[in-house]
């Protein structure tokens, strides 16, 4: 009575192992390969995107920073004379207190 159940549940664990080990072979042989080659064919798409928008924004924030250079400067250039009118008259008419 106990010796057949034996051979079936034998019989079923070693055809669940071959078949995993036979699975996994074939995994490790002949899909893993193209996987990782897709997987590297897709990074280096990625970089070169990414180096791409990272070059853009480098251009973008350089010629932003030079463009609002000469504006900074006008208006510190201007600033300065009409704090010192503003400074002035304070003392004149009012405030006895520099701006600082």
């Amino acid at each position: 009575m106990l010796l057949p159940l034996f051979w079936v549940v034998l019989t079923a664990l070693l055809t669940t192992a071959s078949t995993l080990a036979g699975a996994w072979w074939v995994f490790d042989r002949y899909l893993k390969p193209r996987y990782w080659s897709e997987i590297d064919a897709k990074s280096e798409e990625l970089g070169r995107l990414l180096r791409a928008q990272v070059r853009e924004g480098v251009r973008e924030g350089i010629s932003t920073g030079l463009a609002e250079l000469p504006n900074k400067a006008a208006r510190k250039a201007t600033q300065a004379p009409i704090d010192l009118f503003e400074e002035s008259l304070n003392l004149w008419f009012g405030e006895r207190k520099p701006k600082k």
